[in-house]
């Protein structure tokens, strides 16, 4: 029987982290977790970042997120650049 991945965990955003999020698929920023770990055990994450049409080049951070902060650092991203390329 194969193996089940784990889940990410639950997190609700906020009206302004949806907004936030919201601008960066509107504008071609593509941020997402990443797996810092092998296996379908993972809990440790980095956040990828990419652009349109350079998709293909991800950034990761250099900090590692458990399943307690993922998602707030997530949205803290997406609101780094809502905030610096937003007119």
């Amino acid at each position: 029987m194969p193996k089940k991945s784990v889940p990410m965990p639950d997190y609700t955003a906020t009206k302004e982290e949806r907004a936030w999020h919201k601008y960066c698929l509107d504008n071609n920023i593509i941020i997402s977790p990443w797996a810092a770990e092998k296996g379908l055990n993972c809990k440790k994450w980095k956040i990828a970042i990419a652009f349109y049409p350079n998709y293909r080049k991800i950034n990761l951070t250099p900090t590692v997120y458990t399943e307690d902060n993922i998602w707030q650092e997530y949205y803290l991203m997406c609101k780094y650049y809502y905030d610096k390329y937003r007119r």
